[in-house]
């Protein structure tokens, strides 16, 4: 049987994060929800964002993460 390789993409790495808002009533309309930019977040806020995100990784692919304790 013949293998083959293929060069991934990496993931998109945003420009900025939304902040979590409550539904709203539907009568308010479309309000867009505050962003931030990556650079006015601090390094353990990324850290965090960066945490969460390995580990929805991990979850989705059904995988055990091979760095976590």
């Amino acid at each position: 049987m013949a293998t083959t390789t293929s060069e991934l993409q990496p993931f998109t790495v945003p420009n900025y994060v939304i902040v979590k808002m409550p539904p709203r009533p539907r009568q308010d309309g479309f309000v867009e929800s505050p962003k931030y930019a990556l650079a006015e977040l601090t390094p353990d806020v990324l850290a965090v964002l960066c945490d969460e995100f390995r580990a929805a990784v991990f979850a989705k692919a059904g995988r055990r993460d091979p760095v976590s304790p």
